[in-house]
């Protein structure tokens, strides 16, 4: 692919810049700057600083990617650490479901899946399908 001209990129720099409000429309819709600047052939810095410039604020580094992936898979700060009593009530609530879990398991639902329902850690769930004499799955034997 071939670099564009001095004169090419005075030319899309000049169509971006008549097409203001519509790139500003496509920021706020959470379009990114990358894919914005490739459509008018200029350059995500170049765009940047434009935006910049129009007094459009700035997404936040982790706003930028929510086009990509559902929102709670986005960053959403520190989880508060647990107390050592809070940890014992959901592993014990986890205990007095053991029927229940077995079941669940048995069923097909993962291992991460029971942890994350019961707020334990998918090693503790395995080690107490192991003490319960619970066949795991994708485990070699030998």
């Amino acid at each position: 692919m071939r670099r564009p001209t001095p004169s090419e990129r005075a030319a899309a720099r000049e169509a971006a810049r008549a097409e203001k409000d519509a790139i500003i429309e496509r920021y706020r819709a959470r379009e990114p700057v990358s894919r914005i600047a490739d459509a008018y052939g200029v350059t995500p810095g170049w765009l940047a600083l434009r935006l910049d410039e129009w007094g459009v604020p700035r997404r936040q580094y982790h706003e930028a990617h929510l086009h990509r992936r559902p929102a709670q898979r986005v960053f959403r700060g520190r989880m508060r650490r647990r107390t050592d009593a809070e940890v014992r009530a959901a592993q014990a609530e986890f205990t007095n479901s053991r029927t229940s879990v077995i079941t669940r398991y048995r069923g097909g639902e993962s291992l991460a899946s029971l942890a994350r329902s019961f707020n334990v850690s998918h090693a503790w769930v395995a080690e107490r399908l192991d003490e319960w004499g619970v066949s795991r799955r994708g485990q070699s034997t030998g």
